[in-house]
């Protein structure tokens, strides 16, 4: 079956087009570099963590393992009550009322490994201040209103959230939204350079006229200029 191209004409046109494909290539990149320093926000993560603990030092090994199995098993209950209205009541009460309990529960994020009485709490925010603020009022807020809602005091806050100098947002990845505009720009130039190959009506090559099952009669090649330099003249001046 017969081919739109055959490599050697896929190397030919990338070649002949290699201008239009660099041009898109950069294109692409600046576009990207645009959308990212004018267009996007950065967005910050942190993180604080509460430990669900033992109440009550004083066990034995057995009443001990017991109690972490339970305390395992409420993880997540603890994971739904951290996001609940109870504690982002609280938290929005000591936020000074600048965030509604919907915004909250779209900035907080409750995971936890397997197997682990670790609970961490994640924030997002365009600014780092704030993210830590939010994770470490829920951390408290969670820990106040625990002994209340579960009748149970077994929860300590193990790490706060600390936003450093040089703190770097999650997104956006400047580096790889640069990557997909150099590499989208220079996909457009090749299937542009393609497309105007493919729609092209002129005859470039014998094999050209098979489409129409025509002979073909001769050609004309461009023949070199072969005058000496003393005869081709100025053109006007010569002809009178």
């Amino acid at each position: 079956m017969d081919t739109l191209f055959s490599m050697k004409d896929m190397f030919a046109i990338l070649k002949k087009s290699w201008l239009w494909i660099v041009s898109f290539a950069i294109g692409g990149l600046l576009t990207a570099v645009l959308i990212i320093y004018f267009f996007l926000t950065p967005v910050y993560s942190m993180n604080s963590q509460v430990l669900v603990a033992q109440t009550d030092q004083n066990e034995n090994a057995v009443s001990q393992n017991a109690e972490v199995q339970a305390n395992l098993q409420l993880v997540n209950t603890y994971r739904v009550l951290i996001k609940s209205p109870r504690v982002l009541n609280e938290v929005e009460k000591n936020m000074d009322d600048a965030y509604t309990l919907t915004e909250l529960g779209n900035k907080i994020t409750v995971t936890t490994e397997q197997d682990s009485q670790v609970m961490n709490i994640t924030v997002t925010d365009k600014d780092p201040e704030v993210a830590a603020e939010i994770a470490n009022e829920t951390a408290k807020a969670f820990q106040k209103v625990t002994p209340k809602v579960m009748k149970v005091d077994n929860i300590n806050i193990l790490a706060e959230a600390k936003p450093a100098s040089d703190t770097t947002a999650i997104s956006p990845k400047p580096f790889l939204i640069a990557l997909v505009g150099l590499f989208g720009g220079a996909l457009l130039g090749v299937v542009i350079a393609f497309m105007r190959n493919l729609l092209s009506n002129r005859f470039k090559e014998d094999k050209d006229l098979d489409m129409l099952g025509v002979p073909m009669l001769g050609a004309v090649g461009k023949l070199p200029d072969c005058r000496p330099d003393n005869e081709k003249g100025t053109g006007e001046s010569d002809e009178k």
